[in-house]
């Protein structure tokens, strides 16, 4: 079954943010294949990892320090926040 996946307002300027950081190194093309490729296992098995914390579960990019923390609502995931393990919040 496929599940939808949303992403919140949050998420896609975090995204947006990374996209420009990348594009400025010349590897904004992989970061994208790596987060779509992150995308497309999220619409298909998005019950494959745990929950960290409040019904949150993350999924981490295979090439680069991010992360997508994720909920799942009846058929649909919504993606709350992408983003990078070395920064501090």
């Amino acid at each position: 079954m496929a599940y939808k996946v949303n992403i919140s307002k949050e998420a896609q300027i975090e995204l947006s943010f990374a996209e420009c950081f990348f594009r400025a190194k010349k590897l904004e093309q992989i970061f994208l294949q790596d987060f779509k490729k992150q995308l497309q296992f999220l619409k298909t098995t998005p019950e494959s990892f745990q929950v960290k914390y409040r019904s949150v579960r993350i999924v981490q990019f295979e090439q680069f320090n991010y992360s997508i923390h994720y909920i799942i609502k009846n058929n649909e995931v919504l993606i709350l926040r992408i983003l990078n393990q070395r920064q501090n919040f």
